[in-house]
């Protein structure tokens, strides 16, 4: 074979194994279901990210959004871009959006790596906040996505806990009617009233 033949399947390869990988990770990112902080800590990082790449306008919930280094977010004319694709555009020298894939890949990839940074350490402080044998008082149970806000009562530490079972969370939901406090133990696996 030729050289050139076996640097093009090497090619081919890397480039299918880093398009797959990156297709696992974001499916592995969706199915993680972030904090209110954590989801604030990556949409700051998010734009932090986008401003890195230049002037870049952002398409999305039927508006545009300009991010530079010199601007903050802002949101240009909403009807101008309607019917546009969602994602990243640069400016051509006409001043038109033009969609630019390989800065969407760019910009998508270091996003989800953010996420995934920030998922580890959102469960490395939620290993760090469950206790077994500790006891915490429900302070919020949530309407769409089942989670509760939890104070540890030991020392007062608050944090949210997406690790709540359609049982506990029917069983808060029908203490919290009667006005009681709802208090949870960590049983080393899940919490229980």
């Amino acid at each position: 074979m030729e050289l050139n033949n076996i640097l093009g399947k090497i090619s081919d390869f890397t480039k299918d194994f880093g398009e797959k990988l990156l297709k696992e990770l974001t499916t592995a990112i969706a199915n993680n279901k972030l904090t209110d902080a954590s989801k604030v800590e990556l949409q700051n990082k998010t734009r932090d990210i986008i401003k890195s790449h230049g002037e870049v306008y952002e398409v999305k919930n039927r508006g545009v959004y300009k991010y530079s280094l010199d601007s903050e977010y802002e949101e240009l004319q909403k009807g101008m871009y309607l019917g546009q694709e969602k994602g990243f555009y640069i400016l051509d020298d006409q001043g038109n959006l033009r969609y630019d894939e390989e800065l969407n890949k760019t910009i998508n990839s270091e996003i989800n790596l953010e996420k995934s940074s920030i998922l580890k350490k959102q469960q490395k402080e939620l290993d760090e906040f469950r206790k077994e044998g500790e006891t915490y008082i429900v302070d919020e149970l949530g309407d769409d996505e089942r989670y509760a806000y939890l104070t540890r009562k030991s020392d007062g530490k608050e944090m949210q806990d997406f690790n709540i079972s359609d049982e506990l969370y029917d069983k808060i939901k029908e203490n919290n009617k009667t006005g009681n406090q709802t208090e949870l133990t960590w049983n080393g696996k899940e919490y229980v009233i």
